[in-house]
């Protein structure tokens, strides 16, 4: 009662994004901070190494630097075969020779290129210089006319901008930022920058006022707190940070700038405590590459430049990495890159496994299952010796049932808000209420008039189970009914493949069997059809939406306690009981 279209088993497409990096022995910048990044946001990572560090949270103790050529080798390996990226991002370089060797390769492959981010790995968050001059001057003179986005830091911006004209300062308001950010694009002709601003805090209503009277757009983090300085008015959020003992939005705030052919962008945010540092700049311009990659492979074609949305989204992955990032080490640790990830509880069907919802809910109750679906009841139904008077009580009691099953796939209609939802429930109900005028004809055939059919009573068990459906359905969504209704429909399911196997083998037989009907019915084409469109249906549901550890639980408790009183069902039309 999902979406339209057969479940799909295809593994799920990832793009491709590469990072030019050096390695970090710590693991938390370099290549291992940027293929965790390209993982975390739904990427396939791979790596080309640059060089080769000895490092830790304290500092770096050693660099081994891979020589040009193999550098060259490793991307030859990648471009030559189908492993060819949606995006790269170039990190720590180190060589001279490196540089103008990645230049000249990319270079020659002209407007074949993929979509290259630089992040220039020129000077450090604490000032140091991490580039020789040869190895600056390769980078801004020969390998930078051929990215598609620079996300230099201050102090690399004003060593690149200053390099190609006039010596710039360091900026101090957020006027000279946004003039710094502009200058570096129109030196360098570098289609998009993004300056990065973490070196300077600005106060927030100083920014709020700078970006009025520019008309500049302005892009806030999603952190949660919300300041009138961002255009909405809101004091609840104030009073509960307050209540909770909480410290209230800090008055300074780091800007970050997008500027291209579109214009200049701010993205500002709440500056985030912390010495878990390490690496910020390998996983941003690693986010911008897998966010625009992740963009690509969504619209089906490669864009020149980079969204606005795209760069949101990348600052904010590595603000909360930031703010996640459990202190690790003496000195700067490395971020968090796995916040975001939490494991499926349930896995994306496959080949391998293409019901793993279905199977995991049979498994959670394997007793009960097997009690529920090879109960006596339906063993002597399958060997024609269920006495009589069993399954008149059953069948009458089933009418009973169908009646609530109706209403709850009613209720289902009810509760949908796609019209293929509100269509299958409400003909799944008119297929019960065809259903039952056969049950009222199989009555009569047992010798139960319609007389005594409806005014029958409803006995403990069936109204014990078609109540809890309803219960279920009122109180819970679509999906618990949907698990709430399925034990009956996958079950019925399992008892008629199961007896049309015993009939095979000749455990059970149709010849001289009052219950045949019933055997054909339910192992019959027309029913067994309705069962693989409710198996798929359920597990696309599942796999578009995965539920949470606690949503998973609550399911598997509806679904076991459906099971159990199916098994009391049988249970009931075989002790005949009330």
């Amino acid at each position: 009662m999902s979406a339209a279209g057969s479940l799909s088993l295809a593994p799920v497409s990832q793009p491709h994004v590469l990072t030019i990096a050096g390695s970090d022995s710590g693991g938390g910048a370099g290549i291992q901070a940027d293929l965790k990044t390209i993982a975390a946001l739904g990427g396939y990572g791979s790596s080309v190494i640059t060089a080769l560090t000895a490092q830790n949270t304290l500092g770096v103790q050693g660099v081994h630097h891979v020589p040009a050529d193999f550098v060259i080798k490793q991307l030859d390996s990648l471009f030559s075969d189908d492993l060819r990226p949606d995006a790269i991002k170039f990190g720590m370089l180190a060589q001279a020779d490196t540089i103008s060797a990645l230049a000249k390769f990319f270079a020659e492959l002209g407007d074949a290129k993929p979509f290259l981010v630089l992040d220039p790995v020129m000077v450090s968050t604490s000032g140091h210089t991490l580039l020789p001059d040869s190895a600056t001057r390769a980078l801004v003179d020969e390998l930078l006319p051929l990215v598609s986005l620079a996300t230099p830091n201050i102090p690399e911006a004003v060593v690149i901008a200053s390099s190609k004209g006039e010596a710039l300062q360091q900026p101090k308001t957020l006027d000279d930022l946004v003039a710094l950010a502009a200058a570096l694009r129109e030196r360098t002709k570098v289609p998009s920058v993004l300056l990065k601003g973490g070196h300077l805090s600005l106060p927030r209503k100083d920014v709020t006022a700078t970006a009025k009277a520019r008309g500049l757009s302005v892009h806030w983090d999603a952190s949660g707190e919300i300041n009138e300085d961002d255009g909405v008015d809101v004091e609840v959020i104030s009073d509960w940070l307050v209540s909770e003992g909480l410290a209230a939005a800090s008055p300074d705030v780091i800007v970050d700038i997008l500027v291209d052919a579109a214009g200049t962008r701010l993205f500002v945010g709440t500056k985030v405590e912390s010495s878990s540092t390490h690496g910020t700049g390998c996983t941003l311009s690693a986010a911008l590459a897998s966010s625009y990659a992740l963009e690509t492979r969504r619209n089906g074609k490669a864009a020149a430049t980079i969204s606005t949305e795209a760069v949101g989204q990348a600052i904010e992955y590595t603000q909360g990495a930031i703010a996640a990032a459990f202190p690790l080490g003496r000195g700067h640790g490395p971020l968090n890159h796995s916040y975001l990830q939490s494991q499926r509880t349930i896995p994306q069907p496959s080949a391998h496994n293409p019901t793993p919802f279905i199977s995991y809910l049979i498994r959670s109750c394997p007793d009960m299952w097997r009690q529920y679906v090879r109960h006596p009841f339906v063993d002597q139904i399958g060997k024609g010796t269920l006495p009589l008077p069993a399954f008149k009580h059953y069948i009458v009691q089933d009418y009973h049932y169908l009646r609530h099953y109706a209403r709850a796939h009613g209720l289902g209609a009810y509760k949908s808000t796609d019209m293929e939802s509100i269509k299958a429930f409400a003909e799944i109900a008119l297929h019960i209420a065809a259903e039952s005028t056969m049950h009222v004809a199989m009555c009569e055939k047992f010798g139960v008039t319609p007389e005594e059919l409806h005014s029958a009573p409803e006995s403990a068990a069936s109204a014990a189970y078609s109540r809890f459906i309803l219960d279920i359905g009122t109180q819970g969504d679509v999906l618990d009914l949907y698990v709430a209704v399925a034990s009956c429909l996958i079950g019925y399911g399992e008892v008629g493949l199961w007896l049309q196997r015993r009939l095979q083998t000749g455990q059970a037989t149709l010849e001289n069997n009052p219950y045949a009907r019933w055997i054909s019915d339910y192992s019959g084409g027309e029913y067994i059809g309705a069962v693989r469109r409710g198996i798929s249906n359920l597990e696309r549901r599942i796999a578009a939406d995965p539920p949470t550890p606690a949503r998973l639980a609550r399911l598997t408790g509806i679904w076991q306690e459906v099971v159990r009183l199916e098994r009391d069902f049988w249970q009931m039309g075989l002790d005949q009981s009330w």
